[in-house]
């Protein structure tokens, strides 16, 4: 199999699963999700949102990394970099939606202050998305070895 895309398979695989315990655990914090369900639960639908999020992060990281090969060398400023790219996605991602009137928050939400925008959101990109990559680069440095 071609190194790249067991890389980006490997990422959707991980990112799907991360995201969609953490979609599952904290959906219950939003109201106005009904309207975006269609014929999918709507944690399903934030998944693949979250999915095709992480995938753009670590493309872009890979186009200043100069190719995808990076992640089998991965440091924890690399890390660091998409745990603060992760917060910008969540901010982009929370201010559409919220400017969109896609969801509200209900009262249990926790705010992150100056930015009011939910705290659980901003978490789950800025710490998922660097997990998400450093699984992956695990998983490749041992298929390297194999």
């Amino acid at each position: 199999m071609n190194a790249a895309f067991r890389i980006i398979a490997l990422i959707v695989l991980v990112s799907g699963a991360l995201h969609y315990v953490w979609e599952s655990s904290h959906v219950g914090l939003y109201t106005g999700y009904d309207a975006l369900g269609g014929n999918l639960p709507i944690t399903l639908w934030a998944t693949i949102g979250d999915i095709l999020y992480t995938l753009a992060a670590f493309a872009l990281a890979s186009l200043f990394k100069h190719g995808i090969e990076w992640i089998r060398d991965l440091r924890s400023h690399d890390l660091l970099g998409l745990a603060c790219l992760g917060f910008f996605i969540s901010l982009y991602v929370e201010y559409k939606a919220l400017a969109l009137s896609r969801w509200t928050y209900l009262p249990e939400m926790p705010i992150l202050p100056g930015f009011e925008v939910g705290l659980s959101p901003v978490l789950q990109m800025m710490i998922l998305l660097p997990l998400t990559v450093a699984i992956v680069a695990l998983v490749e440095r041992r298929l390297g070895r194999a």
